[in-house]
């Protein structure tokens, strides 16, 4: 089976949409696609790395033998809860309340890249080659990039796309972007 891609190998503008949907992301699928692009386990580590330190400041070692400082490990506890529980559901939240800002935005992705449209006027285009990897799941695609130091990820549900759209989307991040 053929799939005509119309997509150009070299980044040139095009106005030509190779695909457009319109949908809102759930809250689950937000959750699911920064999962897989690995947004949590970063910051587990943060969390670890973060929470020895603090545990190893409060240790003093001196001719007697050692001590524990008993508030450091209470501190290096909480810091370890913050990052590892509470700041995951901050992050889907923020990006559930700014996806939300945005509703009944046009998703579409053309030869420049993939862009969110409202009323015909760009909201946020993301360039092809802004863009870094991409993560594939049963319901979801995840694409992941670097604007300047910050990483973002664009969470794009397989359910507003017809099978065959769906298809073609994973054909042209192929063609684009190496899978994570």
């Amino acid at each position: 089976m053929d799939i005509n891609i119309r997509q150009p190998q070299q980044p040139q503008v095009t106005s030509e949409a190779v695909l457009r949907f319109t949908g809102r992301v759930e809250k689950s699928e937000l959750r699911a696609g920064l999962k897989a692009a690995g947004t949590f386990r970063q910051l587990r580590w943060l969390a670890v790395a973060g929470a020895l330190f603090i545990a190893i400041l409060g240790v003093r070692v001196d001719a007697e033998g050692g001590s524990v400082n008993i508030g450091f490990v209470a501190a290096a506890a909480v810091y370890a809860t913050v990052f590892a529980l509470l700041a995951p559901r901050q992050i889907v939240t923020h990006a559930l309340r700014a996806q939300q800002a945005h509703e009944g935005a046009d998703c579409i992705v053309d030869g420049t890249g993939i862009a969110a449209v409202l009323d015909g006027a760009d909201i946020k285009r993301l360039g092809w080659d802004a863009m870094t990897r991409y993560h594939e799941t049963p319901g979801l695609y995840v694409v992941v990039g670097r604007t300047g130091l910050r990483t973002w990820v664009m969470v794009l549900p397989k359910r507003l796309l017809t099978a065959s759209d769906a298809e073609l989307l994973g054909a042209v991040l192929d063609s684009r972007l190496r899978r994570g």
